[in-house]
């Protein structure tokens, strides 16, 4: 069945499905490692803004990272809200966090507040609109500290042999499709909603555009081969990860 964004986000067992705590996966730490590299020559990372919190899942390894003092999180989910706070107090991390319940395409303040923001877990797959995404990167940038970090994670539309092809047939008619080349159904648990996979080239340009500097980004496979390890991403997700800093 297809719905929207929001009311996807809303179900109880798509909830479920996020609902535990979450270790840093490899390439997380590597970004988490590199925004305190960039961030360290000048101060400590102490103020984070995480959109897409979900229920909270990778706020407590955030915390134990960093030590920030201050954690805003905020997601379009209410309910994932609420579930998020009751996760809160379980890790005993409710008195440095707040949340919000908010689109992150509307959060622009307050500005010049944080040393890092982190959109991760591919939050922007599901956001289908361009002017959307665009508008996020923008409020990342206007909220960041000077200096300061963005990190995050996106679907690649490099991957598995189906994917692949499919996203490079859409391209030979990028005349008809333009941006939407990279859009298509996405959900699980037997929903359906539009999302968009990134081309490493369109997530430059993104990035770009909101004016940050010094970005990196690296697919799954590029970032394996960094550090000697092979992956197959024929297989895998060979999703994409990005810096960058205000």
């Amino acid at each position: 069945m297809q719905i929207e964004n929001k009311e996807f986000w809303e179900i109880g067992n798509v909830i479920e499905v996020q609902d535990r705590e979450k270790a840093a996966s490899d390439h997380e730490l590597f970004l988490f490692e590199k925004a305190k590299a960039v961030f360290g020559s000048i101060s400590s990372i102490d103020t984070i803004k995480i959109f897409g919190c979900g229920t909270g899942r990778e706020i407590n390894q955030i915390a134990k990272f960093f030590e920030p003092s201050k954690i805003i999180a905020s997601d379009i989910s209410k309910n994932m809200i609420e579930k998020c706070n009751e996760n809160l107090q379980v890790w005993n991390i409710n008195d440095i966090t707040e949340t919000l319940v908010v689109d992150a395409k509307d959060y622009t303040e307050p500005k010049n507040s944080f040393d890092l923001v982190t959109i991760l877990n591919s939050m922007l797959t599901y956001v289908s609109d361009k002017k959307s995404r665009t508008q996020i990167f923008s409020n990342a940038y206007q909220i960041l500290k000077q200096d300061g970090v963005l990190i995050g994670t996106v679907h690649n539309q490099e991957g598995t042999f189906l994917k692949t092809t499919y996203f490079k047939l859409k391209s030979m008619f990028s005349f008809y499709y333009g941006e939407k080349v990279g859009n298509r159904m996405t959900g699980y648990n037997g929903f359906k909603v539009q999302g968009y996979y990134y081309s490493k080239k369109g997530l430059m340009e993104d990035i770009q555009s909101a004016n940050f500097k010094n970005i990196e980004i690296y697919s799954l496979e590029e970032y394996y081969q960094l550090i000697d390890i092979k992956y197959n991403r024929k297989k895998g997700y060979n999703n994409l990860i990005f810096i960058a800093q205000k």
